[in-house]
């Protein structure tokens, strides 16, 4: 619901018009000695809506307000705003949309916005990898977290999953503070979600996983064709990411796994953190203990083939 309050003056009247928290302006109206002849003018402040689209405001308000020369302008100009407001629910972070072009976006890529129903679609790709993004809003927003959903792409299906889960977990720790706040830190405010999630998704993800290298042969993980991705997760070249966002060919990653030392768990080759996954869950007693079995048996083979003197 959009609430309107007013104060009135000899010279000026200014409105605030609120439909949100995040979401309100102030409407400073200026009545010209000879009004209704000529236009009112019409000056638009606000704390959460960016300068340019409060210049678009303006200059809207000024086309209207010519049009009713000669009539009383003020309750119709309001009108106008509040129908702007109503119908444009990416107005408070239209600074936020600009960005991810300026920053993220090369030449191909695409973002379709839909206003009234709080919508909008990233095109993305890097070579021939390709990832189309869904990101809606609500009026709640930015206290509310955006909400991302992947459509068509050619990366591997949970790969795209993990970029989704990923950029969901980064858009709630912008809203929702930490369960255990740093000490010294400073009291939680929600911040804005849209930027930073877009940022993971396009140049941590779509952007960088198409060029980057195994992380144990070092040779490019994704093949240069996007058609020779395979889907089988247990291909030796189907790509394995591991949670520090390292990624690895299958067979590379496998045969890492099972080769000594164990002891407190394998370590990414790049990073050194701690390699956790769904396929490799296997203590470091049981892999000692296979690896053992495997040693002896090469050793048997060995001995055997020696006696035969083969």
């Amino acid at each position: 619901m959009i609430q309107v309050f007013h104060s009135c003056f000899i010279d000026f009247t200014y409105y605030v018009i609120r439909k949100t928290d995040h979401k309100q302006l102030r409407l400073l109206i200026m009545f010209p000695e000879s009004y209704p002849a000529n236009p009112i003018i019409v000056e638009v402040k606000s704390k959460f809506i960016p300068p340019r689209a409060m210049t678009v405001i303006e200059k809207t308000c000024e086309v209207e307000a010519k049009k009713l020369q000669g009539q009383f302008q003020v309750i119709p100009i309001c009108k106008v705003v509040r129908q702007f407001l109503e119908e444009n629910m990416f107005i408070n972070c239209a600074e936020e949309l600009d960005n991810i072009k300026k920053r993220f976006f090369e030449k191909g890529d695409e973002i379709k916005i839909r206003q009234k129903s709080g919508v909008f679609i990233l095109k993305v790709h890097k070579n021939s990898y390709f990832m189309n993004l869904k990101m809606a809003i609500t009026d709640s927003y930015p206290l509310e977290q955006v909400r991302i959903t992947v459509g068509e792409t050619n990366f591997p299906k949970d790969l795209a999953e993990m970029f989704v889960r990923q950029s969901i977990e980064i858009a709630r720790r912008c809203v929702v503070p930490p369960a255990i706040p740093s000490k010294g830190a400073p009291p939680f405010e929600p911040q804005a979600s849209i930027l930073p999630v877009s940022e993971y998704l396009v140049s941590k993800c779509i952007k960088l996983y198409p060029v980057m290298n195994c992380s144990i042969c070092d040779k490019q993980a994704f093949p240069q064709d996007s058609k020779d991705v395979t889907q089988n997760i247990r291909d030796p070249k189907y790509v394995e990411y591991v949670y520090c966002s390292h990624i690895f060919h299958h067979k590379c990653l496998d045969s890492y796994m099972r080769t000594p030392p164990f002891k407190d768990g394998k370590k990414c080759p790049i990073c050194q953190k701690q390699i956790f996954h769904e396929k490799w869950k296997e203590s470091a007693e049981v892999l000692e203990q296979r690896w053992a079995h495997k040693q002896a048996k090469q050793r048997e083979l060995a001995e055997v083939m020696d006696f035969m003197d083969l």
